[in-house]
């Protein structure tokens, strides 16, 4: 019974995991890292990145793979709204 129940748990969030798979140079790992954010936190980790003056390279390859992705939701659509409503141009 107490292994039923720790298979039910969440798992615990590991921050280090998600920054270093978030930033990641492979855009497939970024891509399946902001899913999986997303899925836990209806939102983006973009403060993961540099966006002070510009939107970070990285993060805009990351966000133009989500829309293109048959797995973007509609809620995820408009959680890239709000995240690009709030980055710089």
């Amino acid at each position: 019974m107490a292994t039923h129940k720790a298979a039910q748990k969440k798992v615990r969030f590991d921050y280090e995991a998600m920054r270093a798979a978030a930033t990641s140079d492979n855009r497939a790992i970024r891509k399946r890292s902001f899913v999986e954010y997303f899925e836990r936190f209806n939102e983006f980790p973009s403060y993961l990145f540099d966006n002070e003056e510009k939107v970070d390279e990285k993060l805009r390859a990351t966000i133009d793979d989500l829309l293109a992705s048959a797995e973007c939701t509609k809620d995820m659509r408009a959680g890239i709204d709000a995240l690009l409503r709030r980055l710089p141009y």
